[in-house]
């Protein structure tokens, strides 16, 4: 059994699949993700055997010089502003919610745990393989590979950028969603402060940032980083399913994590998936095909 790539999703799941193999086309260890994370339970925690800690975190929307509630208007421009179109956002809820925090050496601990089973500097050939796979890869690399026909699949660049806030120890989140610069979201986990950008940083986020989260002069940068699979343009849902399950039934690849079946969702559902995956490995032909649909 191998798995293709070492990120975090293969991460997780190389936890769950014990003597399965690891291999990542980087040549070198590092962690793509600098973007928010955080998790709707410790289902990630209880798998591999790193420590999270339960928070509250109190969320907002800053617009226009000022703090709003959600509206139509609001959630709308979010969503442009954040995927392309408008659709249902998390920007609607802003009840303060409990998350589970990783620590902030979770790629860290997570590669060094089954380090020995990756192999770095491999570009893995899907049409050459006669295997068992689980790939984290984006969806449409096996599929363009073996030429099983898909739909167009859209993603956004986004940008991240890290601060220090000295002496801060807090969680809160707030949304951006103005046109008058890329800034979406910025949010504070401990004293880190972690600012998303849709495409590249223009000017006027600066101030909107300070405003909001009332910040001191003394921040620490810590660096940024571009994530070309930032954001990921969803799908008609069926037609997803049936992409998913061709890869399944065809060539006996079983699909894991966001870019591998193209939905935006939390490393917490990558656990969840992780059960299917094992169903469908167990299951005959006939109820492997009822289990991927």
């Amino acid at each position: 059994m191998r798995i293709v790539g070492a990120g975090l999703a293969g991460l997780i799941g190389a936890h769950a699949f014990p003597n399965a193999e690891i291999v990542e086309a980087a040549d070198q260890p590092g962690e793509m993700h600098k973007a928010l994370l955080r998790f709707r339970s410790d289902a990630v925690a209880r798998l591999t055997g790193i420590e999270f800690t339960p928070v509250t975190v109190r969320k907002a929307i800053w617009m226009d010089g000022e703090f709003v509630e959600p509206s139509p208007r609001v959630a709308n421009l979010y969503a442009v502003k954040v995927v392309g179109r408008i659709i249902d956002r998390s920007i609607w809820n802003l009840d303060a919610v409990t998350r589970w925090i990783a620590p902030e050496t979770l790629y860290e601990q997570l590669v060094d745990a089954v380090g020995g089973r990756i192999s770095w500097g491999h570009k893995f050939d899907f049409a050459a393989n006669d295997e068992p796979v689980i790939s984290t890869a984006p969806m449409s690399v096996p599929l363009d590979q073996l030429g099983i026909e898909r739909q167009p699949m859209k993603h956004a660049t986004i940008t991240v950028k890290r601060f220090r806030i000295p002496g801060a120890n807090v969680h809160q989140t707030v949304y951006f969603p103005t046109r008058n610069h890329a800034m979406y979201r910025a949010s504070i986990t401990g004293s880190l402060l972690i600012v998303e950008f849709s495409g590249k940083p223009n000017s006027g986020w600066e101030d909107d940032l300070a405003k909001a989260l009332a910040l001191p002069s003394t921040l620490q940068e810590l660096g940024g980083i571009e994530q070309k699979y930032g954001k990921i343009a969803p799908i008609d849902d069926g037609e997803r399913k049936a992409m998913v399950a061709a890869l399944t039934e065809r060539a006996g690849i079983y699909s894991l994590g966001r870019f591998a079946t193209w939905r935006n969702i939390l490393l917490d559902d990558v656990v969840q998936d992780i059960d299917v995956i094992k169903r469908l490995m167990r299951a005959d032909r006939y109820h492997r095909k009822i289990l991927a649909s």
